[in-house]
């Protein structure tokens, strides 16, 4: 489920090139604040300007994701919420992350960071353009770091490898999997369909009702998805319900945000929040 190897190497080359900068730029989730945060590499950026991106803002629940923006402006960190699919992410950046950022002999240098699926590909590819990447003949620059320029004063490097959290907790896999962070496979598939259905039945019923009438009412994730399956004719031959098919149509749509306005986690949701 994740990949020590692969994380070691992406570990190894931000501590290398963490000298070359003076900002980290995060991005994550807002419908998972915590969760999607590479957060045990924080120690490696105590010195560093730290600024996190609260991306896929516009399907988030606004009351409970305020709670942890407050959370990281407490604790030092600039936050700053955004949408990049509805956005001009490079006059976003420039207007709102690159005043943030330290300048150092006429020059802001930032480090990208997040994992999968919270955005970070989209703010990259939105940079890029065929004369943006700078590799190895800087000064200052070491050999294979790609770096990308937003403007005359501001580069960004992009970070190699996958930086998922360590998966030490069942409920943080779930919660990649509903974001789409994760592929939905095997039983962690059935497990994390669990957690959304009791999760939404508590905290978003009217919205279970919304995709299922009177779903808020059924006592399981199977009766819920059997209950899917055949509003939306997912059937086999035979007119049994094809419960994979609902599955994995239900957690997508999820991931999409195609059900409204979500958070999955709240501050009360952890013992211990590593900041």
């Amino acid at each position: 489920m994740w990949y020590p190897g692969h994380i070691q190497k992406a570990k190894n080359s931000i501590k290398k090139n963490l000298k070359l900068v003076n900002a980290i730029i995060e991005i994550i989730d807002a419908r998972a604040p915590y969760s999607t945060r590479a957060y045990e590499y924080q120690s490696l950026f105590a010195d560093k300007k730290k600024i996190i991106l609260f991306n896929k803002h516009d399907i988030c629940d606004d009351k409970k994701t305020q709670k942890w923006v407050e959370i990281y402006k407490s604790k030092g960190y600039e936050v700053i919420k955004i949408s990049m699919k509805k956005v001009n992410v490079k006059q976003f950046i420039e207007k709102n992350v690159s005043p943030l950022i330290p300048e150092k002999f006429f020059e802001k240098r930032a480090m990208i960071i997040g994992v999968p699926n919270t955005g970070k590909s989209t703010f990259i590819n939105s940079l890029k353009g065929k004369k943006s990447a700078l590799t190895g003949n800087t000064p200052g620059i070491t050999r294979g770091v790609q770096w990308i320029n937003v403007d005359k004063k501001l580069k960004v490097m992009d970070t190699p490898g996958i930086l998922f959290p360590e998966l030490y907790n069942k409920n943080i896999i779930y919660k990649l999997i509903l974001i789409g962070s994760l592929k939905a496979e095997g039983q962690e598939a059935d497990e994390a369909l669990n957690f959304a259905f009791n999760y939404l039945k508590i905290n978003y019923p009217q919205l279970l009702n919304k995709i299922v009438e009177n779903s808020s009412e059924l006592l399981s994730s199977f009766e819920f998805i059997n209950a899917y399956s055949q509003k939306r004719n997912y059937l086999k031959k035979g007119g049994e319900t094809d419960f994979e098919r609902g599955k994995q149509s239900f957690l997508k749509n999820l991931a999409e945000g195609k059900y409204g306005k979500i958070t999955f986690e709240t501050e009360e949701d952890f013992e211990e929040i590593i900041l």
